[in-house]
């Protein structure tokens, strides 16, 4: 039983909560300090109450899966530490992996005490990616952003891609897709609109500059997570059906202008038909054991030389870090036809990298905790015994996080900082607000 609230710790730590964010957009350095400090002060300020909440299936899956990650790696740091160029690279990387087991319990313990204020929350989180999206579409229409970056100009004399705040890293698109849910949910939640209009009209505005910040960014795949996400929207707020349909034909219609008048977006928006084709064929006929005919396709090399290193450690896996050194060992006939393998750091695929790192049975650990959490999440959100308030603040969570697990799409690395730090954090408050009772989930007002 935890004492009356500190009003200056619980300050302090929501400061903290709200400035992920920013520091995704900053870098991985003030990211990893976000990360670093937070479990600090909140171990500081609360000890080992920490780790006094009682724990549940997906808890004790989520400990199981970080030994086994910390034992992977010691075994693979003593078996392979003559072929990496670092002697203990392996092992300091796993070590710095596990950081992450803190911060999931530090997140869940906070939402669990009621220490983390979800209204200041929602509107931080989708107020940054409404931000980011106001200043790539001001970057489009001015060809510089408010901090003086400008857009990525083709040969053709025409954008190609945005960043917006990033700079010179084209990943605006991801930061928005999984952000932007938080704002129309905070009006959701915590405001109640006389005007039922007024509301539509916010709950419109805010997905359509979201939507068409996904789209100048030029990040295809996000742009396409982005359409899941009205679509599970579509499943879950019946009362805001036709919103969500005209903002998906608002968009559509967009994208349809984007591609008669900018030569550049038109290729870039084909490229991904043709490559979502390209990965299907490849996919049909690696499931179905027919010989692979084409590994032209860059992603499709790359998913090829992800199968390949995973299958030299099928079932355990390389160790975290593992992936470039062991891939650069593949030797394949059908490969070499077509170049040689794709050895980059990551397979640029959660699940082939998870494979590849970790083997089968870390496979099978995290695809249980994944299936757990979307099982017991959809269980809570459809029960006839939770109230509206209770699952519209759990559904935004559960969506970024259908859209963040969804196995057919390109990634960055599982292992990276910036999706380690997202994943642990949104399966953190998913876990915590299925096990919080009715009376928690809405503060006073």
């Amino acid at each position: 039983m935890l004492p009356k609230i500190n009003f200056s710790k619980y300050l302090f730590i929501n400061l903290i909560i709200l400035l992920i964010p920013v520091n995704f957009i900053i870098g991985n350095l003030l990211l990893n300090l976000n990360v670093i400090i937070l479990i600090i002060s909140v171990f500081f300020f609360y000890g080992l109450s920490v780790f006094k909440i009682k724990l549940n299936n997906i808890d004790k899956l989520i400990l199981l899966l970080f030994l086994y990650i910390f034992l992977n790696g010691l075994i693979n740091n003593f078996l392979n530490s003559n072929s990496l160029p670092s002697k203990n690279l392996i092992l300091i990387k796993t070590i710095a992996y596990c950081r992450y087991l803190f911060l999931y319990f530090v997140v869940r313990f906070l939402v669990i005490k009621n220490l983390i204020n979800l209204k200041y929350l929602f509107f931080f989180y989708g107020f940054s990616a409404l931000f980011v999206s106001t200043d790539i579409l001001i970057q489009y229409i001015t060809g510089v952003d408010l901090f003086g970056f400008s857009a990525e100009v083709s040969d053709a004399g025409t954008e190609r891609r945005l960043s917006g705040p990033f700079g010179d890293e084209y990943i605006a698109g991801s930061f928005i897709q999984r952000f932007f849910i938080f704002f129309p949910y905070f009006f959701l939640i915590f405001f109640r609109f006389k005007n039922k209009l007024l509301f539509q009209s916010i709950f419109l505005l805010t997905l359509i500059v979201s939507l068409l910040g996904t789209l100048l960014s030029g990040n295809r795949v996000p742009l396409i997570m982005s359409l899941i996400i009205l679509i599970l929207l579509f499943i879950f707020e019946k009362e805001f059906r036709k919103t969500l349909v005209s903002s998906f034909l608002i968009l559509i219609i967009c994208a349809f202008y984007l591609i008669k008048s900018n030569e550049n977006y038109n290729v870039h928006l084909k490229q991904l038909v043709k490559n979502s084709y390209q990965l299907s064929t490849y996919l049909q006929k690696k499931i179905t054991a027919k010989e692979l005919v084409v590994l032209e396709n860059s992603y499709v090399k790359e998913m090829e030389t992800g199968f390949l290193t995973w299958g030299q450690n099928k079932f355990f896996g390389g160790g975290v870090k593992s992936f470039y050194f062991n891939c650069k060992t593949i030797k394949s006939s059908v490969m070499s036809r077509y170049g040689g393998t794709n050895c980059n750091s990551h397979p640029h695929n959660f699940y082939l990298e998870i494979g590849a790192i970790l083997g089968l049975f870390g496979f099978a650990l995290l695809i249980s905790i994944f299936l757990l959490t979307c099982f017991f999440s959809l269980k809570k959100v459809f029960s006839s015994k939770i109230v509206i308030e209770q699952k519209r603040l759990l559904v935004p969570f559960l969506i970024v996080f259908i859209v963040e697990i969804f196995p057919l799409k390109t990634t960055g690395s599982f292992f990276s900082t910036s999706n380690a730090t997202f994943l642990f954090i949104i399966i953190s408050y998913i876990v915590s607000l299925i096990d919080k009772k009715k009376e928690d989930y809405i503060e006073k007002k």
